[in-house]
């Protein structure tokens, strides 16, 4: 979709959960808040996090997940690097920002109940340093909204709304031994219709609370995939939100891609299913929670050992590109973009055929198409590293990667050289890669030098 349909579905959902509610905005207010989150959604960097995400979520039959929805991703640090300036108006008085990270202030200048409110919903007290692991874009998104919503909707209804998108924060682990986090959230939202005479009542409340572990759940929906190459795109869409050289397709190197890879895989090896998905008050009933279950598990399983080929893979052309001088580009390798005027040859063009592996059950099979098929975004030529990939299984087979993978980290930290690291695979393969990369370079010199005499 562009701009405009965006604009105009924004508008459409904005209007009919106001509606709903019973409140009406003239048609230029409307448009004008459509606007900001649009304009909020629009980061040059967000390739998951975009407004067509938050149409999935906002897309619902329940007005208070719908504004919850549109608002909740509204700010989001690690990857847009800065709140977009039209919307720092609605943060100043209460947030300062020094030596790059945001702070709630020490005190503020006049009394805000729908700040008060929010500071404990979220659990956050005055002068408190926001962190991007504890809340820090879901707590700006509920403030923004609050104060976008203020003139129109009363505060008990903004409560609700900003207790759902803190419900949102993902991958917590509980604070309290013996209480779930929805349970935790419904504590402090009792806490808070009491403190500030809000007047919800217990049947509000446990609503709010299910509306909440409904939008959360739905947020997160993409690891209970039931087809583990959507998990895969949606992982490899992140991958450049917070890594913004990968855009530069030409430009960025092999370490920083291996960089990205390893975060990326460092962070999938943290999850679990506890912690991705909620249940409360049977939302979702037993059944459909413990298929969200494993259905997780079983996605973050082929995708541990997916990322456990790619990086084995990449460090053995880094290990081997550290032979040359100067340093390589990932793109030198793979040719993302061949051109007829010149022809830029690739790795593939020298690597020798080979068998293909065969897949000995049926996981190894989903992991052999996950590499066969082009499952990755268009931001970078990741679909060239996955049949490089299959190159390297070909030679050392599926159950031989664990063994390398371990090592990958030594060689990464230095603890390993280059040379060190690759005698412990197979001569074999490191000679026929060696020499393919070699002769990558000779024809690509020879490339230069016929361009030259030709000018």
């Amino acid at each position: 979709m562009n701009l405009a349909d965006n604009l105009f579905q924004c508008r459409q959902i904005f209007q009919c959960a106001m509606t709903t509610l019973g409140f009406s905005l003239t048609e230029e207010k409307i448009c004008e808040i459509s606007q900001l989150i649009i304009d909020g959604m629009g980061g040059k960097w967000r390739s998951f996090h975009t407004f067509e995400h938050i149409l999935m979520l906002s897309k619902t039959t329940e007005p208070l997940i719908s504004l919850a929805g549109l608002f909740h991703d509204l700010i989001y640090l690690q990857v847009d690097e800065n709140i977009p300036f039209n919307l720092t108006s609605y943060v100043n008085p209460f947030i300062i920002e020094k030596e790059g990270s945001f702070f709630i202030k020490s005190s503020i200048d006049y009394q805000d109940k729908c700040f008060s409110i929010i500071l404990q919903i979220f659990d956050f007290n005055l002068g408190d340093k926001l962190l991007a692991v504890k809340g820090q874009n879901e707590f700006l998104s509920a403030l923004i909204a609050s104060q976008i919503l203020q003139p129109y909707l009363p505060l008990s209804l903004i409560t609700r709304i900003v207790t759902i998108i803190e419900l949102t924060i993902p991958f917590r682990k509980s604070k309290e031994k013996n209480k779930t986090i929805p349970q935790q959230l419904q504590n402090r939202l009792e806490i808070v219709n009491k403190n500030f005479n809000l007047g919800l009542t217990q049947e509000e409340i446990t609503l709010t609370i299910i509306q909440a572990v409904k939008l959360a759940n739905l947020d997160v929906s993409g690891f209970a995939s039931d087809d583990v190459e959507d998990f895969v795109k949606n992982t490899w869409l992140l991958l450049p939100e917070t890594n913004h050289c990968l855009y530069e397709t030409q430009k960025y190197s092999l370490q920083d891609y291996r960089f990205a890879l390893v975060n990326t895989t460092k962070f999938i090896n943290f999850i679990s299913p506890d912690l991705v998905f909620h249940r409360y008050h049977n939302e979702p009933n037993i059944d459909t929670f413990q298929e969200l279950i494993t259905r997780c598990e079983n996605n973050l399983h082929i995708v541990r050992i997916y990322l456990e080929i790619k990086l084995v893979s990449i460090a053995i052309l880094e290990a081997l590109s550290s032979r040359f001088y100067p340093p390589m580009t990932l793109s030198f390798f793979w040719n993302p973009h061949p051109d007829n005027n010149f022809p830029h040859a690739s790795i593939f063009d020298f690597l020798p055929s080979v068998s293909g592996y065969q897949p000995q059950n049926n996981q190894e099979k989903i992991i052999l198409d996950l590499f066969s098929c082009k499952s990755s975004s268009n931001l970078f030529p990741d679909v060239n590293h996955s049949l490089f990939c299959l190159f390297i299984i070909n030679h050392l087979s599926l159950q031989g990667f664990q063994q390398y993978s371990s090592q990958c980290y030594h060689f990464f930290n230095g603890q390993l050289t280059a040379e060190k690291f690759l005698s412990i695979f197979p001569p074999s393969l490191i000679s026929i890669v060696s020499n393919s990369i070699e002769q990558l370079l000779e024809h690509q010199k020879g490339l230069i030098i016929s361009v030259d005499d030709l000018s």
